[in-house]
Formats: structure tokens, C-alpha cells, sequence
């Protein structure tokens, strides 16, 4: 029974862990992409698909937070059984 509690903090870690790659590194270039200046100009330009923030995707990312820490809550809660049971 440990093992399996160890095993879904584990899994809850690696969910929340791939939540925050994707808001770190693929969430900023989902909605804005950059244009490089145009030859003898400083300046470049940046174009957003969608401004301000989508809120599809934001309920997303809430409902996948949820998940990895219940399934973390989950793990802990049956890990603190197991060790009961076996000093009982």
C-alpha cells in the first residue's frame, strides 16, 4: 500500500510539475507571436491573436490544478493509513 500512495504523490507531483512547464514555456508564445524588425530599423513588432487572456484555457489550467492536488491529497492520505495499519 505504500508504495502505490508514494507512486500517486508522485504522478500528482509530475501533473502539476507539466501544469507549470506549460504556463512557463509554452502559455507566453501561445497567444503572442513576435515579427522581427524589418532591415534598418531597431524596432520589432508583436501581434496578439487574442488579447487579454482566454478564459477556456484558464479554466483548463484551473480544473488540471485541481486534479494533480487531489491526486496528491489522495497519495498522502492513503500513505498516512498505511503507516497506521502497520503499527496497529
Amino acid at each position: 500500500m505504500k508504495k502505490l500512495a508514494v507512486t500517486q504523490m508522485v504522478l500528482g507531483a509530475l501533473i502539476v510539475a507539466s501544469l507549470m512547464g506549460f504556463v512557463i514555456w509554452v502559455e507566453p508564445h501561445f497567444y503572442h507571436v513576435l515579427i522581427p524588425p524589418v532591415e534598418g530599423s531597431d524596432i520589432g513588432y508583436g501581434m496578439f491573436f487574442n488579447p487579454g487572456r482566454n478564459i477556456s484555457m484558464r479554466t483548463w489550467q484551473t480544473v488540471y490544478l485541481a486534479l494533480g492536488i487531489s491526486v496528491i491529497g489522495c497519495g498522502v492520505v492513503q500513505y498516512r493509513k498505511a503507516r497506521r495499519l502497520k503499527w496497529q
